[in-house]
């Protein structure tokens, strides 16, 4: 695939300001995979003169605090650079490029497949470190010594398994060690960041996995790894335990088409599982209520937004009368649907909805494709409440009482259509 007219005449301008310029990282990758590259990213060498400064600076906008890189035309260019770890952290570096090789460059990389060039005029693919190899293999594989100076490789790797769907390498693991204490060191939501990206990939739960086998999971995501061992009824759950269950649950969420959040309301939706009594294993009583919590917890050290912790909760606290929704008598139906944002508009209650949809389905390949008829019914009572005007109740002193009259119209709306 060629590149874009206008990016090759963008690496053509390069190149006629004295820097010699090459596709890197993503979009070589993908290209490769069969995939369609979307980031065009460049890497000039040879580009430490005043042309292609003046260059640079006059057509594009400079981003970044410890590294400048130039957005140009929608484009991220970057000078050869090597990096020297100094401190603590992803951002305890300093960085050099005078005189560095495309090489070099690409040797300060994380994964292999991520360290290939292209040459944009000649489209001659650059890969000393073999990861078209790694790419055949589906195997991910560390460039060098380097993934390990920096926690933030580790959750990218494990990000990177899931959406290219490859396996994390034993190297990799090895080389992650090394830096797993300092993964305290990552903000949250850099951490949330990659965790978003990986609930997009097509079997999110590739990203657990990878993070498991790096020793990152139960630093990065307690609340996760605290639900390996819990058992469940194998007469409701032949899948295993809580944590096998939950990744089954995100996988099917996004064969749902999720959105980011209600993939990450599957996510949370049982993590009180991890806190209930052993006593009364393998029965998880009054879990719903023990998980909002911990979703609150684990929203506040990733730096969650609002909106995420909000539907979260909800998830955590309402799956289950959501999967037992025709049973609810018709003033349960409408606190339900009113806690769940039903009453002015479909979001949120969509999005929980799907997750509790997902954790019913999410048990193992036979229950998978088994109906769940609650989802659409609840999201059809929600409309039926909205089309119940209050305004009958205007003349009413008493907001209590009103509140009342209006429940209880609502109440008989769903008597009167069949719910």
């Amino acid at each position: 695939m060629a590149l874009r007219n206008r990016h090759l005449d963008l690496c053509q301008r390069l190149k006629d300001a004295g820097g010699t310029p090459y596709i890197v990282g993503g979009y070589v990758r993908d290209l490769l995979m069969g995939r369609v590259p979307n980031d065009v990213d460049i890497v000039l060498v040879n580009g430490d003169n005043q042309s292609v400064s003046n260059f640079l600076h006059c057509e594009g906008e400079q981003v970044g605090k410890d590294f400048p890189v130039f957005i140009v035309d929608g484009v991220e260019i970057a000078h050869a650079r090597t990096e020297r770890k100094t401190g603590r952290g992803y951002t305890g570096f300093e960085c050099e490029t005078q005189g560095v090789t495309l090489r070099e460059d690409l040797e300060r990389r994380d994964l292999r497949v991520n360290a290939m060039a292209m040459d944009p005029f000649t489209n001659e693919i650059i890969d000393p470190f073999h990861g078209r190899q790694d790419i055949i293999d589906g195997m991910l594989m560390p460039v060098g010594r380097h993934f390990g100076e920096d926690p933030l490789r580790v959750v990218r790797a494990a990000r990177f398994a899931a959406q290219l769907e490859m396996t994390v390498g034993g190297a990799v693991a090895d080389e992650a060690i090394g830096v797993l204490h300092e993964l305290h060191t990552l903000p949250g939501e850099r951490v949330f960041a990659e965790l978003v990206k990986a609930l997009r990939a097509p079997q999110p739960s590739r990203f657990f996995r990878a993070l498991d086998k790096l020793g990152a999971l139960k630093i990065l995501f307690p609340e996760i790894e605290a639900l390996k061992g819990r058992i469940q009824p194998e007469a409701y759950h032949p899948e295993g335990d809580a944590y096998v269950h939950t990744l089954e649950v995100i996988d099917r969420a996004r064969e749902l088409d999720a959105d980011d959040e209600a993939m990450f309301a599957a996510l949370v939706h049982d993590l009180g599982k991890a806190v209930t009594p052993d006593d009364n294993l393998p029965h998880h009583y009054n879990h719903e209520a023990l998980g909002v919590p911990l979703v609150d917890v684990m929203c506040e050290r990733l730096r969650a937004p609002v909106s995420f912790k909000r539907t979260g909760r909800l998830a955590a606290k309402d799956h289950l009368n959501i999967h037992r929704f025709a049973e609810l008598k018709a003033v349960k139906k409408v606190r339900l649907i009113a806690r769940l944002g039903g009453l002015h508009n479909d979001f949120m209650l969509q999005r929980v909805a799907l997750a509790s949809q997902a954790d019913a389905q999410g048990r193992g390949p036979v229950l998978s494709k088994e109906p769940y008829p609650q989802r659409q019914a609840i999201l059809e009572a929600a409309r039926v409440i909205r089309g119940t005007s209050g305004h009958t109740f205007a003349h009413l002193k008493d907001g209590r009482v009103i509140a009342q009259k209006i429940e209880q119209a609502r109440a008989g709306a769903l008597k009167a259509a069949g719910f």
